[in-house]
């Protein structure tokens, strides 16, 4: 596997020349990489990676990843559902527990298989559903904080470093400049949300209005808000989730 994942082959880029492409136009001949967005748990797994969660502890008992509550009524028995906490809560999704006959609604927004019968080959789709799930779901909400403090801290002491530090952790590349302009107003426009009042900033940073993250030095709960807003953008990005 890492002879593979190494070689030049597979390491190239899906961009390619308009010759490459009259030669190999269904890249049989693997004239360039493949474009695609990852499977269902590696986008949770990229997510948690990105923001510093992710836990890298190999084996271990499976944990059970958070279900909203509709989700378990609707099963015709009561079943227990400990949702994991601290680190085992950012296990590696090899390691979430699943239902057969209960399909996991964040996996399944990304197009994970159910239990009931064997998958040979993924089906990959776009709907809303799965961009509703990357802004909302808890695991990303959570990622999205973690990522905003990781900016904060090792970032740089300014918006205009830390956009660049925040994009290249969740795309590889740093930003061009109209992404960088567009990032900065966003930013701007988030700090006077929370200024006027529209949004809690404690709320939005730690998920209650009266709690606070430990925030990096020198930073404000204002800043974590803002910056937590920007970081649910940055990893719902088509490149945070694809193999380009």
């Amino acid at each position: 596997v890492r002879q593979i994942l190494a070689s030049r082959t597979y390491r190239q880029s899906s961009r390619a020349t308009a010759e490459l492409l009259a030669r190999d136009p269904g890249n049989r001949l693997l004239a360039r990489g493949p474009r695609f967005r990852v499977d269902a748990e590696t986008v949770r797994d990229v997510a948690l990676a990105t923001a510093g969660l992710l836990t890298e502890r190999v084996g271990g008992a499976p944990v059970y990843p958070p279900v909203p509550q509709n989700v378990l009524d609707f099963n015709y028995v009561r079943i227990d559902w400990p949702t994991a906490t601290g680190p085992d809560r950012y296990r590696r999704s090899l390691y979430l527990f699943r239902r057969r006959s209960m399909p996991d609604p964040l996996l399944s927004a990304f197009d994970a298989p159910n239990g009931d019968t064997a998958c040979a080959r993924r089906l990959r789709s776009n709907t809303p559903l799965a961009a509703l799930a990357g802004l909302n779901e808890p695991v990303f909400v959570e990622a999205a904080r973690a990522l905003a403090l990781r900016v904060l801290r090792d970032g740089g002491a300014d918006d205009a470093a830390r956009i660049d530090h925040a994009f290249l952790l969740c795309t590889g590349r740093v930003p061009l400049a109209a992404e960088r302009e567009t990032l900065a107003r966003f930013l701007d426009a988030q700090r006077r949300r929370i200024a006027d009042g529209w949004l809690n900033a404690r709320e939005v940073a730690s998920g209650a209005p009266e709690a606070l993250p430990e925030l990096p030095a020198g930073a404000s709960p204002q800043d974590a808000a803002a910056w937590t807003l920007a970081a649910r953008v940055l990893l719902n990005l088509d490149e945070a989730v694809t193999k380009n």
